[in-house]
């Protein structure tokens, strides 16, 4: 091995490598929590797009969801470029997500039909480029960290990344538009989260090793994929994990303007009090994955979002719900490290197939995942049939109210109880967990003496 690919490992394995990887961390939640906050607020209420297309937005988003991720994941896994497999498509991908989420915010026409294709073609194209960019980059997470404490290490730095750019793109947006406007508030934060992912390649190195392997066939991929019972668990889990993420992240603006009567450029501080208690959370989360295993950390933190959520239904003043919700962020905090019990899953799938396939594997994830798009979607449609909520309005009736209340309280519960029913089911204990990593670490070695040979 070369001095430079020793100096390499060392970086990558290195405070100052898991910080420049980590970086990619600001991508992977900045733009898709800002989105995913703010989109109906925006199209509804400032453009005045119907809630009905405004749901069928994400309905189709969610279904090119199903369509794209899975496929992107395999030919990752399958295509093996001269700059390696990730890498390109990380430095390729942020182009059209940068682009789509910058244009998704300037909105030049009046024609309500216009403005919702041009909702849909941006979201489209940011999406595609998400989808590039952070099934790469993810796939990366799992390649070059093998260790429990090290994936922890790792996780834990990120995910406070994450959680800090989740924070200011559900809190800060509305602030920031209120003295530039959308268009540059998008602006500035797509330069922001394209430049972020560019820095996180210095903090990655693909492993050769990893490239030897002869690629399943697409078909028996996808099924060697869907026999794995830990994964087909985890994708279960964490597709419940992520409508409960997606419909409250979309009601809390329109439920901070409308029940709490906050001023607009405030709404989106409604989210204060998760986000300061999932940052609280994360040292002890860190601790609780490392010492125990994923699947205890993750039962015991949706258990506590879970449960922590219910009262927010008797809520009524600002001050209040941020108090509230500390609790329910606590458990969230250990609810977003899904890498770890995810990364079991693909080591379990390793150890059956003796191919490291971690692109697949995030691309099915989306394809399932991601479905809770589509809820979402038709969560906004019934809210709007049922409920009642009035596009471009500046008030809503009683009923739209109770209807966007329930939104952040009672829905979140129901499907956070379910996500704990099913994770429950989930295979791989913290002694299974360290018996993989022995086995894994030996299967390693191998393929590095492979390598040397060749």
């Amino acid at each position: 091995m070369s001095e430079d690919n020793i100096s390499d490992n060392e970086r990558v394995h290195s405070r100052q490598g898991y910080l420049l990887y980590s970086l990619g961390g600001v991508t992977s939640a900045l733009p898709y929590n800002m989105v995913g906050t703010f989109f109906v607020f925006f199209y509804a209420v400032k453009v005045g797009l119907s809630l009905e297309l405004v749901g069928l937005v994400f309905v189709l988003y969610g279904l090119w969801n199903a369509v794209n991720d899975p496929l992107f994941g395999y030919y990752m896994d399958k295509k093996i470029t001269k700059w390696g497999r990730r890498v390109p498509y990380i430095i390729l991908g942020t182009i059209p997500l940068g682009v789509g989420f910058i244009l998704l915010w300037w909105v030049p026409w009046t024609s309500e039909i216009l403005i919702f294709f041009h909702a849909l073609f941006m979201l489209f194209l940011f999406d595609t480029g998400f989808t590039l960019a952070m099934t790469a980059w993810s796939a990366l997470y799992t390649e070059m960290y093998e260790d429990e404490k090290e994936r922890a290490t790792v996780v834990a730095i990120k995910d406070t990344i994450a959680f800090t750019s989740s924070l200011i793109g559900i809190i800060f947006p509305p602030l920031v538009a209120s003295a530039i406007g959308w268009p540059l508030t998008g602006l500035t934060f797509g330069i922001v989260v394209s430049i972020t992912m560019y820095l996180s390649l210095l903090g990655t190195k693909e492993r050769k090793e990893y490239q030897i392997d002869e690629p399943l066939p697409v078909i028996a991929a996808f099924k060697e994929t869907f026999k794995n019972k830990s994964f087909v668990i985890m994708a279960l889990t964490y597709t419940l994990i992520d409508s409960c993420f997606a419909i409250t992240l979309i009601a809390l603006p329109l439920y901070a303007k409308f029940v709490l009567k906050m001023d607009e450029a405030l709404i989106g501080f409604a989210a204060l009090g998760i986000a300061l208690g999932a940052l609280i959370g994360i040292p002890f989360w860190r601790w609780v994955y490392a010492k125990k295993g994923p699947k205890y950390a993750l039962l015991f933190a949706i258990g506590i979002m879970a449960v922590g959520i219910l009262p927010v239904v008797f809520i009524g003043d600002f001050f209040t719900l941020v108090i509230v919700t500390l609790i329910p962020g606590f458990g969230i905090g250990g609810v977003l490290m899904t890498e770890v019990p995810f990364s079991a899953a693909i080591d379990y799938d390793e150890l059956q197939t003796g191919k490291r396939r971690e692109a697949t594997y995030n691309g099915i994830l989306s394809l399932i995942a991601r479905l809770s798009i589509a809820l979402s979607g038709l969560a906004l449609i019934i809210v709007q049939f049922l409920f009642g909520f009035q596009a471009g309005s500046e008030s809503q009736t009683p009923t739209a109210l109770l209807g966007l209340t329930l939104l952040v309280s009672l829905i979140p519960f129901i499907v956070g109880i379910l996500a704990l029913v099913v994770f429950s089911l989930f295979p791989i204990n913290y002694t299974k967990f360290r018996e993989m990593n022995d086995e894994l670490k030996i299967l390693h070695e191998k393929r590095l003496q492979e390598l040397k040979k060749s």
